[in-house]
């Protein structure tokens, strides 16, 4: 009885190991099914919309410039003047250009002016208002210039009428008008006198000029009635000394 026991387990055991074995029919295979990948949790799963580059601005960039190495001025929008001074008192020399540069070499007192190498004549300087120009460079440093000394520029003189006419010297003889000229490069006050070969030296005038430009001054004479050519003179004394001379001439 116990052995026919036993034989029946065995016989059971192998039947259960046959229907776990797999089958080796076709088509009859099992698939492996796929893994599944779980996403990371520490990696964002991807969003349905997608994200945009923003377009570039239509702003355009800046122009650069260099530094220049010395200091320069130039025109903001129109010609400017260039003067002997500062101020607008003071004769033109030059201009500068609308487009044109020039290195600056000073400056004024009230830092109103510009003192800069003159367009036209690079061996001179002249001035320009800081109102009406831009700059560029390190103007930081740039020393103050002292105001020039105006002087007196030109003298001219003249007698009306050049020749007198006198019947056998004995007269009366016409007054001679004497018209003379001073033209200054800038404010200043001018001391002169006439002088007349034959009367000598006449009073000193002072005359005060508050621009630069001319001024004409006359004064009536009457010569001795000696026939003859004599000379006569316009004298600056200050703020320079120059002088201008014309003629007369008596006829008997």
């Amino acid at each position: 009885m116990k052995s026919k026991i036993l034989t029946l387990l065995i016989v059971f055991t192998f039947l259960l190991q046959a229907c776990n074995l797999p089958s080796s029919a076709p088509g009859t295979e099992t698939p492996t099914p796929s893994p599944s990948v779980e996403p990371s949790a520490t990696q964002p799963l991807p969003t349905d919309t997608p994200t945009e580059t923003p377009s570039p601005t239509a702003t355009q960039p800046p122009t650069l410039t260099s530094t220049p190495s010395v200091p320069i001025a130039f025109p903001r929008d129109v010609p400017v003047n260039c003067r002997f001074g500062p101020g607008t008192g003071w004769v033109v020399l030059s201009g500068l250009q609308v487009g044109q540069t020039s290195q600056i070499v000073g400056k004024s007192s009230d830092f109103n002016w510009w003192y800069i190498v003159d367009p036209l004549n690079a061996s001179r300087n002249c001035w320009v208002a800081a109102s009406v120009v831009n700059t560029a460079g390190n103007v930081a440093a740039i020393p103050i210039v002292a105001t020039p000394t105006a002087s007196v520029t030109n003298v001219t003189v003249s007698v009306d009428p050049k020749t007198l006419n006198v019947g056998g010297c004995i007269g009366p003889i016409t007054p001679s008008e004497i018209e003379g000229t001073i033209e200054v490069n800038g404010p200043t006050t001018v001391k002169w006198y006439f002088e007349t070969q034959q009367g000598g030296a006449m009073p000193v005038q002072t005359t005060q000029f508050d621009a630069a430009g001319p001024k004409t001054f006359g004064v009536d004479y009457t010569p001795p009635i000696v026939e003859g050519t004599y000379w006569v003179r316009l004298i600056v004394t200050s703020p320079n000394s120059i002088q201008g001379e014309t003629s007369y001439e008596i006829n008997c």
